[in-house]
């Protein structure tokens, strides 16, 4: 018989004794340590650093454990998102739509419903020409009313997102660490026996390298700039073909999500997940009241509302109450509107730049342009035109003259100081609230600016004969338009016709 050594009892005397301590801490309710610190636990490839996620074997109630900042955040789902290097600012108000309202539905889920949107940096863009401006990395609140957004949405600006990270115990850079990245690309087939299908799948086309195609490439930007944050690190990589509306990221996520976890301690663990190229994503319902809901919590920032207030004041005797329209404190308040007047003046977006060559059969020239602008003048029985351009300092010196009984109004920034706090992207969004209060609109075909003003003036309440009207290539020839999409609004609303 073996008989036990002394060193031997020692060892199996400590081993009781821990037991016994962890019996008696689990019938107390308290952690198994001496301070207030929380129990740091680190999961399995560094996805979550979840300070409170995980229950050791005598099940400590996460409320006991977690610091009263996080435990509300709880299984929360990151989803960062960033659009083609080559869109401009106009279409990526439309992508956000997009997800906003995809993230709206899918806080309805269980897995999902502390999922948070976080809004990418917004990279220096091909139309910002203008040099001397700090124009890269800009937060969305330089633009929008983040609080308008967030009463819709569960949205972050990508600082916020940074420092609400870092509170799940990341104390040194890098802070964030994203699990799964996806790049979408088209289909190079879209159409299967004449039947458009949702669908996407993860794909890997090595080059003769050994590395992806351009269209895949991880150090590439043309899918968005997100990933050259500086604080930002992610782990899987893929190129995914998607074809489909918003609604089917939610099948992809649930995918990632179930690859990321090992079992039922980490099944609610904080996960991040980016998604590039999300312009390829399409609306799950274009137009709807979902969509006009998002539009209309697209609220712009209170400097650039209060600088586009002050010019039609100044420049155009034109305030909310002369023009009729309906600007609520919340835009929940809004309601079902036709008949604002509009100030005493007429808005035309005249598009330049690259349209000139690559939309030539439609886009007017300067004196086309003028002629068209004139007509309406007179029919309106107005003298004042406010120009929203992109066009160069010497066009728009020669389209001013073509003007010359005519008053002929353009907004610039009034100092070198206003010019450094608007940018280039704040001076558009003046244009366009300037424009959205006129009597009478026409603009560009095919253009996101136009559009933006559309649906503003959609909002605001005017009629849809003086909102939707877009340039001919030449005075009466016969030519196309844009779309009309008047707003829709909510079932609860008062029905107007």
């Amino acid at each position: 018989m073996q008989r036990w050594r002394p060193e031997q009892w020692s060892e199996l005397m400590l081993i009781l004794m821990l037991l016994l301590v962890a019996v008696l801490q689990s019938a107390s309710g308290q952690a198994p340590h001496s301070n207030n610190n929380s129990t740091i636990v680190k999961s399995r490839h560094f996805q979550t650093n979840n300070n409170c996620q995980r229950r050791l074997f005598w099940h400590i109630p996460a409320k006991e454990t977690c610091p009263a900042e996080i435990l509300p955040l709880r299984g929360t789902v990151y989803i960062l998102y960033d659009v083609n290097i080559s869109e401009g600012f106009n279409l990526r108000r439309d992508v956000y739509i997009r997800m906003a309202v995809f993230v709206r539905r899918l806080r309805r889920r269980k897995r999902f419903q502390n999922v948070r949107l976080v809004l990418p940096p917004w990279p220096r863009l091909y139309h910002w020409h203008s040099h001397g401006l700090a124009q890269n990395d800009l937060l969305w609140r330089n633009f929008f009313d983040l609080a308008s957004l967030r009463r819709y949405a569960p949205v972050l600006d990508y600082d916020e997102f940074v420092a609400e990270y870092r509170m799940f115990g990341m104390p040194a850079p890098p802070y964030v660490h994203v699990s799964q990245v996806f790049r979408l690309t088209h289909y190079e087939i879209m159409m299967e026996q004449g039947v458009f299908r949702d669908k996407y799948e993860r794909v890997t086309v090595p080059d003769t390298d050994g590395q992806r195609t351009d269209a895949c490439k991880e150090k590439s930007i043309s899918g968005g700039p997100l990933l050259q944050q500086r604080l930002l690190r992610y782990g899987r990589y893929h190129c995914v073909r998607f074809q489909g509306s918003a609604g089917l990221l939610e099948r992809m996520l649930r995918e990632a999500i179930a690859e990321d976890t090992a079992g039922v301690d980490d099944a609610y663990d904080m996960r991040v997940y980016a998604v590039l190229s999300a312009e390829t994503v399409l609306h799950d319902n274009w137009g709807d009241e979902h969509f006009w809901m998002a539009r209309r919590s697209m609220r712009f920032a209170q400097t650039l509302n209060q600088v586009a207030a002050d010019f039609r004041l100044l420049s155009l005797s034109t305030t909310d109450t002369s023009a009729g329209v309906q600007r609520p404190a919340m835009w929940e308040l809004e309601r079902p509107k036709r008949d604002a007047r509009g100030g005493d003046y007429l808005c035309a977006h005249l598009r330049r730049g690259d349209f000139v060559k690559s939309r030539e059969s439609t886009t007017p020239t300067l004196k086309a342009a003028a002629q068209q602008i004139k007509q309406l003048l007179r029919a309106f029985n107005l003298s004042t035109v406010f120009v929203a351009s992109d066009a160069t300092p010497y066009e728009l010196l020669e389209l001013k003259e073509l003007f010359y009984r005519f008053r002929f109004v353009h907004f610039t920034p009034e100092s070198n100081a206003q010019r450094h706090q608007l940018k280039d992207g704040g001076v558009a969004i003046v244009d366009q609230l300037i424009c959205s209060y006129a009597r009478h609109f026409v603009g560009t075909y095919e253009s996101t600016f136009t559009y933006r003003i559309y649906e503003e003036r959609e909002i605001l309440g005017f009629s849809k004969s003086s909102t939707f009207n877009t340039f001919c290539k030449a005075l009466g020839g016969n030519c196309a338009r844009n779309a009309v999409w008047p707003i829709v609004w909510n079932d609860d609303d008062e029905k107007f016709y």
